[in-house]
């Protein structure tokens, strides 16, 4: 009994706990190069205690679709798609190199991961797949009858994660 009062004393004292491991935090962070996804980058990496966690940098790259070019154009362009899959990857490279350069700037254990799909689904999906505690995307402020039409990224991870979302608007 009198360990275990001591041990309480200790742990009140300021500072207590400062020995206790903290669990590993994994932080998915949708990227895209747009503004909003570069304030969900920003606003995390704000947050106290996110130079310890390990921040998954996820560009869901949606590749233009042979099978719906091959049905829109009767004279589908092979070549135009090979080079529009070069262009994607290459912008893929580009953000990689700039996002990567700010989390060595701020000081973040980040990795940069490219996958294909489309965005919501490649968000859900990979959050699962690496077992995120927390998945942060920006969000464009669309007014709700453009969202109905084109859909929200945002939303759907929202309605479709079985992790936590932040969704960081946009700030007028």
């Amino acid at each position: 009994n009198q360990r275990w009062a001591s041990t309480v004393a200790a742990a009140s004292e300021p500072g207590a706990g400062a020995d206790i491991p903290r669990p590993e935090r994994r932080v998915l962070i949708a990227v895209d190069g747009s503004k909003g996804a570069q304030r969900a980058f920003d606003y995390w990496s704000s947050i106290p205690g996110s130079q310890s966690d390990s921040i998954i940098l996820l560009h869901s790259v949606e590749a233009p679709n042979v099978l719906t070019g091959l049905l829109l154009s009767p004279t589908f362009d092979y070549e135009e798609y090979e080079k529009q899959g070069r262009q994607l990857k290459q912008r893929s490279q580009q953000l990689s190199q700039e996002l990567m350069a700010q989390c060595e700037k701020r000081r973040l254990h980040c990795k940069f991961v490219s996958e294909a799909g489309t965005p919501g689904a490649t968000i859900v999906e990979a959050a699962r797949k690496y077992a995120a505690n927390v998945v942060v995307v920006g969000c464009r402020g669309n007014n709700g009858i453009r969202r109905t039409i084109l859909g929200s990224v945002s939303d759907y991870v929202l309605q479709h994660s079985c992790r936590p979302v932040v969704v960081v608007p946009e700030i007028n």
